[in-house]
């Protein structure tokens, strides 16, 4: 077992995002990587095989309730909070517990593929409190809430997790038995970590900042959640290519005779 390492998932329509997630993972970082195979095609299957390794995740789709099955109440509070494709999504989400209980790491990242990394993540692995289960950012909507209040919510887009975490088995267990109350995997995390009092670790936002908050500078993960994110990463590659735009702009502007640039933008050094 490796001491440290990450994974990241998907399966055919969504496989698209791996090559750029992978391009900003590894401009910052060398830890190894797990590709875990939600449904991929043999072609992607085999580029994540050239550069870290590949592991299957099976489930059978027949246990997540469809919405024929779901309470009609709880199914308009989905499609609301999620969109009308949480139907299909769903049959991917739940598999993320059975991903990190494959994890060969014995401190993993779990780490969305629209997240786009744009720093280390050294300080994830070497400020991880091994008295705890997980790391992971609370949602925005609920930062004002205290840490007992049952409405707070976290995001599973970004997990650091001891393997063998028993909050993991739980987890994977209520994505059989549980998916029909809750719509997706970070619901059902948020209600058992509550329930079983697990001991997490609520980490900076800068580890998984939603750009539907708005632009922070400081940010080491950018996770574009949701259509517009992906639409947004199709269009003009995530955040990276304006950064680096903006910054040659800077050194060009620095270099002219009678120019600052520190006193026209600021001093970003």
């Amino acid at each position: 077992m490796k001491k440290f390492g990450v994974l990241c998932g998907a399966e055919k329509s969504q496989e698209w995002l791996i090559p750029w997630w992978w391009s900003r993972y590894r401009e910052h970082n060398a830890f190894p990587v797990t590709f875990i195979d939600f449904g991929m095609t043999d072609e992607m299957r085999s580029w994540c095989g050239e550069r870290g390794t590949v592991c299957s995740v099976e489930l059978d789709v027949s246990s997540i309730s469809p919405r024929e099955n779901i309470d009609s109440t709880l199914a308009k509070e989905w499609e609301k909070l999620y969109g009308w494709r949480v139907w299909s999504a769903r049959r991917t989400w739940f598999k993320k517990p059975f991903a990190l209980l494959k994890s060969p790491y014995k401190v993993g990242i779990w780490i969305d593929i629209d997240c786009e990394v744009l720093g280390s993540l050294k300080p994830l692995f070497h400020d991880f409190d091994s008295s705890s289960e997980l790391a992971l950012v609370r949602e925005y909507s609920c930062e004002h809430l205290t840490l007992e209040d049952p409405n707070v919510r976290y995001n599973s887009g970004v997990i650091v997790f001891q393997k063998g975490a028993p909050i993991i088995e739980k987890w994977a267990e209520g994505a059989i038995t549980q998916n029909q109350v809750f719509g997706g995997d970070d619901l059902l995390l948020s209600h058992l970590i509550r329930q079983c009092k697990s001991t997490v670790i609520e980490l900076p936002e800068i580890y998984n900042w939603r750009m539907a908050r708005g632009l922070n500078l400081n940010a080491v993960i950018l996770h574009w959640i949701g259509k517009g994110g992906k639409a947004y990463i199709r269009k003009h590659g995530g955040l990276k290519p304006s950064l680096d735009s903006f910054y040659q702009s800077w050194k060009v502007l620095d270099s002219l005779p009678g120019r600052d640039a520190n006193e026209l933008f600021g001093n970003f050094e």
